[in-house]
């Protein structure tokens, strides 16, 4: 079962993908979770695969979206893939601190 992000923490330096410096995750099935660096949110995609962590949709009555591994040449970051397309899911998480 794949786990769920819950929320995200950015980094002071931006706003955009590559600046989630924490992932707030949830396994749906056995309710553990925690947080997660962007480092460690890549690592896990990348030896997991592609259906391993998924993000809910802004808007509850749509289908949320499968984290994927991307990178701008200096940084690899995540980011969600609906229907074949890089989408914003994860920048519409809450915005929380990583100790919360």
């Amino acid at each position: 079962m794949a786990i769920k992000t819950t929320a995200r923490e950015m980094a002071p330096s931006g706003n955009k993908h590559e600046h989630i410096a924490w992932l707030k995750w949830m396994d749906p099935d056995t309710k553990a979770g925690g947080w997660k660096t962007r480092a460690d949110m890549v690592a896990y995609v990348e030896k997991n695969g592609t259906e391993s962590v998924w993000c809910p949709d802004r808007d509850p009555s749509k289908k949320g979206a499968w984290v994927h591994v991307n990178h701008n040449d200096y940084v690899k970051y995540v980011q969600t893939v609906a229907d074949g397309r890089w989408t914003d899911n994860l920048l519409s998480l809450p915005e929380m601190t990583h100790g919360t």
